[in-house]
Formats: C-alpha cells, sequence, structure tokens
C-alpha cells in the first residue's frame, strides 16, 4: 500500500533522483528510513511523518542540517528546509544488484567498499593530490578514491607515492601516481599535461597541498632553507594554480583547493618563511577569486586546519638545537580529508577544520600583540625540550622516515584538545568582555 502523504511503498527503495544535487543524499529510503549503503546495518536518517530528519555530520563535525531536519517529503519529492524541490525515484531490483552491491562482484563499476555509493558527484572526476605521499595528501587521496574519483598523485618520494597508488586502486578506483617536485617549473608543467591526458582533456580537481617547514631562530635558519620553504608552499601553490586554471577556464568549471592553515591567520614565530607563505596564500588566493568572478563554476577553495597529527613535526626542517614537538591540541588529518571531499562537492570559499584554528582565527583579531604571545610560549617550549642536533629534514629531498597519515602525536582519549579549547575560548571571552567594558566608559 502506498504512503498517501510520501508516496513510498513499504519493503521498496528509493533514491534521490537529482543527481546533480543529491551528494548529501547518495543512498536510499526504505520503510520510513534513511541507509548509505544496501546492507542496512546502520539509517543515517529516518521519517517522522513526512519530516526527513537526517543524522550525519559534515567534515568540521557539525550536522548537515541545523537540528538535523532535512526537509519534508511529500508525494515522491524532497523538499529541503532551503526550498530545494528534489525528486525521488523507486530503485529496481535489478538496478539495486548492479549498483549498490557490484562491489561484492570484483568490477569497478559499483561502489568503492561496502559502505559507499556507486553513483555521486565525484564519480570519474579527475583529481590532481600534490603532496600525497604522507599525511594530509595521504589522507585526501583515500578519502577522494573511495568516492570513485580518478586519481593523479603526486609527491616527490616515489617509493611512498607508489604505496599510496596501491592502497588507492585496491579500493577499485583509477589512479596515476607522478615522481612532482613542485619547486620546480618543468614539473609542474609535466604533471599537469599528464593530468589531462589520464583524464582524455580534462582537470576537474587540482588540490595544492605539498608542504615542509622549518623551524629555528630566523637567523640561525640558513637562507636556503627558508627559500625552500617559500618556494613549495606559495610558489608552489602558485604553479599549481597557474597549469591548472587554463583547464579549469578551456572546460568552464574546476575547483582548486589549497591547503592554508591557523598560521595563515596568526604569525608562528621560529617559522618566518612559513607564516610568510601562509599569509601570502591568502592574498594569492583572493587575487585568484577576483580574477574569476566572470567563471561561476570555477571556484577557489581555502582549507585552513588546525595542527594536524602528520609526520610534518618529525620530517621537517629543524635549526632549534632541540627536538620539536607540535602543540595541543593535535587533531586527526582525516577531519581536513573530509573537509577537502565536502569542498569538492559543495565548494566553499573558506572552510576551518578543527576547533583550535577557529579560536586561532578570533583570536587574530581580538588579541593585537597575539605574535608577541605567541614568540614566548613558543620559546619556553623549544628550551623544554631535549637537546638534538640540526637538521635540513625533508627541505630538499624526501625524508628517509616511516611515511603515513599519522604522525603518532595523538593520545588515545586525550582530553586535551577539549580542554585547551575551552580554557582558549574563556580567555577570549574575558578579553573581548574587557575590551568591552572598556569602551563603554
Amino acid at each position: 500500500m502506498i504512503d498517501q502523504a510520501t508516496g513510498m511503498k513499504p519493503g521498496e527503495r528509493y533514491r534521490v533522483e537529482n543527481v546533480e544535487r543529491a551528494h548529501q543524499f547518495p543512498g536510499f529510503f526504505q520503510d520510513g528510513k534513511y541507509y548509505l549503503g544496501p546492507e542496512l546495518l546502520t539509517a543515517v536518517g529516518w521519517l517522522e511523518g513526512t519530516q526527513f530528519i537526517y543524522d550525519s555530520l559534515d567534515a568540521e563535525g557539525e550536522p548537515v542540517f541545523p537540528n538535523r531536519e532535512a526537509g519534508i517529503i511529500e508525494g515522491l519529492t524532497l523538499t529541503l528546509v532551503d526550498g530545494t524541490a528534489l525528486g525521488l525515484c523507486r530503485v529496481e531490483a535489478s538496478e539495486t544488484l548492479a549498483n549498490f552491491d557490484a562491489s561484492t562482484s570484483g568490477t569497478n563499476d559499483g561502489a568503492l567498499g561496502d559502505s559507499y555509493p556507486i553513483k555521486g558527484p565525484l564519480r570519474g572526476k579527475v583529481v590532481v593530490i600534490t603532496g600525497a605521499s604522507s599525511g594530509i595528501g595521504r589522507a585526501a587521496a583515500h578519502a577522494f578514491a573511495c568516492k570513485g574519483a580518478r586519481l593523479v598523485l603526486a609527491a616527490r618520494d616515489e617509493e611512498a607515492l607508489f604505496d599510496v597508488l596501491d592502497e588507492c586502486t585496491d579500493c577499485g578506483t583509477d589512479a596515476i601516481a607522478i615522481m612532482t617536485d613542485v619547486t620546480r617549473n618543468d614539473h609542474v608543467q609535466a604533471l599537469a599535461e599528464q593530468a589531462a591526458e589520464f583524464g582524455h582533456g580534462r582537470i576537474d580537481i587540482w588540490i595544492n597541498n605539498a608542504g615542509v617547514g622549518a623551524v629555528g631562530n630566523f637567523e640561525e635558519t640558513p637562507l636556503e632553507a627558508h627559500e625552500q620553504v617559500i618556494q613549495t608552499d606559495l610558489i608552489g601553490y602558485l604553479r599549481g594554480a597557474y597549469v591548472a586554471l587554463p583547464f579549469f577556464k578551456a572546460q568552464g568549471s574546476g575547483i582548486l583547493i589549497n591547503t592554508l592553515s591557523l598560521g595563515s591567520w596568526v604569525a608562528q614565530p621560529y617559522a618566518a618563511a612559513y607564516s610568510a607563505s601562509k599569509f601570502g596564500l591568502r592574498g594569492l588566493t583572493e587575487a585568484l577569486r577576483g580574477e574569476l568572478t566572470g567563471y561561476p563554476n570555477i571556484h577557489v577553495c581555502d582549507i585552513y586546519p588546525a595542527v594536524m597529527d602528520t609526520p610534518g613535526f618529525r620530517d621537517g626542517g629543524n635549526y632549534t638545537g632541540h627536538t620539536l614537538t607540535p602543540p595541543s591540541p593535535v587533531y586527526d588529518p582525516e577531519m581536513v580529508a573530509k573537509a577537502m571531499v565536502a569542498c569538492a562537492i559543495s565548494p566553499r570559499a573558506h572552510t576551518t577544520v578543527g576547533a583550535a584554528a577557529r579560536i586561532a582565527h578570533l583570536a587574530s583579531y581580538l588579541i593585537p600583540r597575539l605574535p608577541l604571545l605567541s614568540g614566548k610560549l613558543t620559546r619556553w617550549g623549544i628550551n623544554r625540550s631535549t637537546v638534538a642536533a640540526a637538521s635540513s629534514g625533508n627541505l630538499f629531498e624526501p625524508p628517509s622516515g616511516r611515511r603515513g597519515i599519522d604522525g603518532g602525536w595523538r593520545k588515545s582519549k586525550d582530553k586535551t584538545p577539549l580542554l585547551i579549547g575551552a580554557a582558549a575560548l574563556g580567555i577570549l571571552l574575558g578579553i573581548t568582555l574587557t575590551r568591552s567594558r572598556r569602551r563603554d566608559r
């Protein structure tokens, strides 16, 4: 019997028909519940009468819809809370087997693993990721592979790069690995050409992510180390944009995603070149947006992560004379990968990942002398660390240590991020109230 309100029959499956707007709804409805996959183990949404409750979180850990109320389903039409109307259509039994369960047959036409949909806005998209051999780049490669994107993986470390390639192709997606040094014009140009050849003339998404760092007193850090950081973290991004944008303009669409940092708002003492690069990237991306106003389907997206648990602190250049440890709180790099996927599906200019990054952004406006405070805290932290020899790390060649996504800095069930975040928020609120009262006098 058909439900007179929703238009759906018991026991039947229904999917969102408007695929171009269905990125948030890749699964199906059945018997008043919404599932992401055919295994029917966990429902991520349900109907309360005709009201559709979507209990899922975005890349920042927030509900996709406020109060989890996605919209209303009436007469096989899902009307979202913003007024967008999406049609629902019944999934035939043969289509269910061919599409939802194809991953069990060993074909590449199905989902990349049981929990991922076959159809979706990223399936078949050509995605270039620089710095894909470890950390955020490696996490991003996994995330896009699981969405069915066709990957072009780029990094200097050929051995680690091919490890990532194997990990991604094991999911069932197409991918190629291209050894690339983003400090070289010819390498980046060749990367774009090979990516376009792989994509039959198209490049849909370009992710500038390769990065290095050098920590130490400004004048005690070799000039070539400063130059290498800027060549990689700033000019490397410029090179990526320079080769990607002509393809975007020719095809009339494309998404450029840049990995910035909370250091793009708050200067990092003892990492002057890194700060110069990250502040410079804000200017670069804003300038590009200004030039692209005539191309509504070309987007430039900035990702601002907090401190992430990657091998970067272990592998980077260290001229402090002490061991380096990332300051708490430290977050999971897969959060950034999810944010990149979210931007690739629904582009947005700015995305902040991690509560500490949001607090740092706010603090950059509320505390004028914040860099001085940061310098004192950084100096205190460095001097308390054990003595270590100076090292250029991965500045000029790939590191010799284990490559992976995580750096091993996080502790299980560590409540430090929460506590520090709450304390910092309290301090900022106190400063804001104090300044407000002073203005009122």
